[in-house]
């Protein structure tokens, strides 16, 4: 295996085609089949209706038929608008998981936009087996095997700007994974970051290296262009944090393989 390659599988996985057989755990069975599954949660028949009985924004479960390759779905169909004092969208959902895409982050589940009867709303894969930190006690993971994911959370949470990022929307996976639900409230024009003392070397990488017409092309069908400027100028507040870290504490103890 070349360097580069290594690197590679070390910093974003392999497919899922080719992982070895001690990666069957993880929880995140989207990866390489994609497209598949965007296209079945666009077209699939809905059989039935369920409430999910969690989240302020009270999403409901959605049986499909053909049951492969995804069996269910996370309904949310919330117009782009202001509910209890929080702008909500569900575009956001989808411009969440498009931008997870750009940036081969991996933690976020396939969302597309579909209807519903006389409703659009976000279509989201529902995911069977991981549990939602607050389930598991209501701590994130630590140590040392978690460092890596919970680095690449934050980065993400600050570059969409994300105000509610708690336990109830971070999954646990296989050890060293999580994943990331529920960005309804999302792609805010707040240029505000959440403070940070670490980033993660390849994603932040990736963050500098996608063009602005890049995040606009992916971006622009689910939210608009101040969002859009927002998320520019947080990368940017992100970059000038970073020099500065950098610059008082050295690259080694910012910047993390």
């Amino acid at each position: 295996m070349t360097f580069l390659l290594l690197l590679a599988t070390l910093w974003f996985g392999v497919p899922a085609a080719s992982q070895p057989a001690s990666a069957a755990a993880s929880a995140k069975s989207w990866l390489g089949r994609e497209a598949a599954i965007e296209a079945h949660l666009r077209a699939a028949e809905v059989t039935k209706l369920e409430a999910i009985g969690t989240g302020v924004t009270r999403p409901q479960r959605a049986y499909l038929q053909p049951a492969a390759p995804v069996a269910s779905l996370v309904w949310k169909p919330l117009a782009p608008g202001r509910r209890g004092g929080h702008w909500e969208s569900y575009k956001s959902e989808i411009a969440a998981y498009e931008l997870d895409r750009l940036l081969q982050l991996h933690m976020v589940p396939p969302a597309v936009e579909r209807r519903i009867g006389d409703d659009a709303g976000a279509a989201i894969m529902w995911l069977e087996g991981p549990r939602s930190v607050k389930q598991a006690g209501g701590h994130v993971p630590s140590g040392p095997i978690w460092g890596g994911a919970i680095r690449r959370m934050k980065m993400f949470d600050n570059l969409i700007g994300n105000p509610d990022r708690n336990a109830g929307n971070i999954l646990i996976g296989a050890p060293g994974e999580l994943i990331l639900i529920d960005h309804s409230r999302a792609f805010l024009s707040d240029t505000r970051l959440e403070k940070f003392e670490r980033v993660d070397a390849a994603l932040w990488e990736g963050m500098k290296r996608i063009g602005d017409d890049d995040l606009r092309r992916v971006l622009e069908p689910w939210i608009d262009r101040p969002a859009i400027d927002a998320l520019l100028e947080r990368r940017a507040r992100m970059a000038a944090t970073i020099d500065r870290l950098v610059a008082a504490k050295g690259r080694a103890s910012v910047i993390i393989p």
